[in-house]
C-alpha cells in the first residue's frame, strides 16, 4: 500500500514540527547569566547529581526515563564563574528572557503561526545526565503555522 492510498484527513492525522534552536541572545533563557561558551579548563568547581524520574504534569512517569534511572549513576557537572543557582537546579527559573521571547515571536510570525494566549513552562523528563535537573523546560509558544 502506498502513501497515496491513505486519506490522512479521514485518519485524523495531525503532524507538527518542534524546533530546537539555540538563540544568539545575550543572556540565558531562564536567568540573567551570559550565554558565553566556556572551555572545560575554565571551570572553577564541579558539582554532582543523581537524577531520578518524577511524575509529569499528568501524574505519569515516563517509561524511558524510568528505565534510564535503573542505573544509579552519579553525574558530574562543571561550574564556571557564570554558572548560577538556576543552572544548578538550586533555584527556580526566573522570568523568560525578553530577547529570546521576542525572537521566538518573530519566528512564529514568519511561519504565519498562531501565537498562544498564554505560554506555560512545562517539564520534559530527561534523566540521561544531559542537564542538571532531570528534565528539560519547554514551552509551546505558537502553532498552526503555514
Amino acid at each position: 500500500m502506498s502513501d497515496a492510498d491513505y486519506d490522512y484527513a479521514e485518519l485524523g492525522l495531525v503532524a507538527g514540527l518542534e524546533i530546537h534552536q539555540q538563540l544568539d541572545t545575550d543572556t540565558k533563557l531562564f536567568c540573567g547569566c551570559p550565554t558565553e561558551l566556556r572551555e572545560p579548563e575554565d571551570a572553577v568547581r564541579t558539582f554532582t547529581r543523581y537524577l531520578h524520574p518524577t511524575k509529569s504534569e499528568l501524574g505519569e512517569i515516563d517509561e524511558a526515563a524510568l528505565e534510564e534511572s535503573t542505573v544509579d549513576r552519579e553525574f558530574e557537572y562543571l561550574a564556571y564563574d557564570t554558572t548560577c543557582l538556576v543552572e544548578e537546579d538550586d533555584e527556580p527559573p526566573a522570568r523568560v528572557d525578553d530577547e529570546a521571547l521576542a525572537t521566538t515571536l518573530e519566528i512564529a510570525q514568519l511561519l504565519d503561526a498562531v501565537v498562544a494566549d498564554r505560554v506555560h513552562v512545562m517539564r520534559k523528563i530527561v534523566v540521561d545526565g544531559s542537564n542538571t535537573t532531570g528534565f528539560q523546560r519547554t514551552m509551546r509558544v505558537a502553532g498552526d503555522g503555514a
